[in-house]
């Protein structure tokens, strides 16, 4: 059987189109607090949240808490800690040794702990998954409450590349145990700014 007759065959076989459910945008309310729920849910994704007043705090934590990071890059506006100037980048082959990333975020997700970041905010798609270490700075008033949500928020969203990030990177596929940053970062670190 060639191509051509296969796909002509599936084409033909076509299951009738069905009407998407109504979706009752009520139905999906949380009656517990975003703010608490997303700190719940990052942290059952593997990752970390850190409340801050505003990013000079989260400069002063980070500069604390990865003190002993030679390779750092920072795409947050006054976060300086930058030990790799993102602007002098020639080849992605340069970020093989990157140990912290630091990326504004543009709102989290209360469902599910995920965060999204527009690649307007990072210069190079692999930053968020090559980094050893990733930092996320979400602004507390960003956080809406589930997917539903953020679609919507995406509907108009016209710039190229964004990610959802949820926690570390991780897999239990072998022997069925449990292996954080098995293809990305080893941690996920949200600064949740007032």
């Amino acid at each position: 059987m060639s191509k051509g007759s296969i796909l002509d065959t599936i084409k033909k076989n076509k299951p009738p189109l069905i009407q998407l459910p109504l979706f009752i945008k009520e139905e999906f309310k949380e009656e517990k607090g975003l703010k608490e729920l997303f700190v719940k849910n990052v942290e059952t994704a593997g990752g970390k949240v850190i409340k801050a007043k505003d990013k000079n705090e989260v400069a002063i934590l980070i500069k604390n808490l990865f003190s002993d990071f030679n390779n750092i890059i920072s795409f947050s506006e006054n976060i300086n800690v930058t030990t790799i100037r993102h602007s002098e980048i020639i080849s992605p082959k340069e970020f093989d040794k990157l140990e912290l990333a630091i990326l504004d975020s543009q709102f989290g997700v209360a469902e599910n702990g995920a965060v999204w970041i527009p690649d307007k905010n990072f210069n190079h798609r692999l930053i968020p998954f090559i980094a050893v270490h990733l930092v996320l700075i979400l602004n507390e008033k960003e956080v809406i409450e589930n997917m539903h949500e953020a679609y919507e928020r995406l509907s108009s969203f016209d710039e190229g590349y964004g990610v959802f990030i949820s926690g570390p990177s991780k897999t239990a596929d072998i022997e069925q145990s449990l292996v954080i940053g098995a293809q990305g970062p080893l941690s996920t670190t949200v600064f949740l700014v007032k």
